[in-house]
């Protein structure tokens, strides 16, 4: 009995495919949102402020000592809080689901997008470009198959480039004449980054704000959150 076939290594989802224009676009708009986001928090911090300074302002022009008015300024900063907080949510959650879709929306997107190899194989797909090229080459020399690789790096050939990485896949890999990996980084490296860059830029937006409103809403700093986000800049 044979074995079954294995399934494919992927967890597509039901989100659609974006152009490298609509990824960049989209990377644009969540960065925008995220900053008004910020302004939203950094809004709602100074009212808690200005009633905070209200108080301890009231209890001094009483003739209160200065620890009662701080006491008085902790006070009703704590319950400005809560009322804001409780005030605000919805208007808080509402721009925090729209960085999150942004990010969601991505997920298909990603996978695609994952290295050029991956996405220079897809280059002429079902065209009869692609199936001529593929065609011609197979059972080609080293040296030809070394010359159309230059010929499609030079010439910025992407299908060519797409049916030499299908030809050369077959091969052992120590009789392959060129890397696959380097022909699909000349010829899209550049904009597979880009997309990679833009895609983390959006995913980035929306983890940056989920941990602005966990801190606000606990009242106080998350060292670890702020370290994990710094560490996915870096990356």
């Amino acid at each position: 009995m044979t074995d079954p076939a294995p399934s494919l290594p992927l967890n597509i989802s039901d989100r659609p495919i974006l152009a490298t224009a609509e990824v960049i676009s989209l990377a644009e708009v969540a960065a925008r949102r995220a900053e008004k986001f910020g302004q939203l928090i950094d809004t709602l911090d100074a009212g808690i402020a200005a009633r905070a300074t209200d108080a301890s302002d009231s209890m001094a022009r009483a003739g209160f000592d200065p620890k009662d008015q701080r006491a008085a300024a902790d006070k009703a900063a704590a319950t400005a809080r809560r009322e804001v907080a409780t005030n605000s949510s919805d208007t808080r959650w509402v721009h925090l689901k729209e960085l999150n879709a942004a990010a969601d929306s991505l997920a298909t997107t990603a996978q695609l997008w994952a290295s050029p190899v991956s996405v220079l194989a897809r280059a002429g797909l079902g065209t009869p470009e692609r199936t001529n090229y593929q065609q011609q080459l197979t059972g080609s020399g080293i040296v030809e198959l070394k010359n159309a690789a230059l010929l499609a790096a030079a010439t910025n050939n992407k299908v060519l480039g797409a049916a030499l990485i299908a030809v050369i896949d077959r091969m052992p890999a120590r009789s392959r004449p060129f890397s696959a990996r380097d022909l699909a980084d000349r010829l899209v490296g550049e904009e597979v980054r880009g997309v990679q860059s833009a895609i983390a830029a959006v995913k980035t937006a929306s983890q940056r704000a989920i941990n602005r409103n966990r801190e606000w809403e606990a009242g106080r700093s998350r060292p670890l959150d702020r370290v994990k986000l710094a560490l996915k800049d870096k990356d």
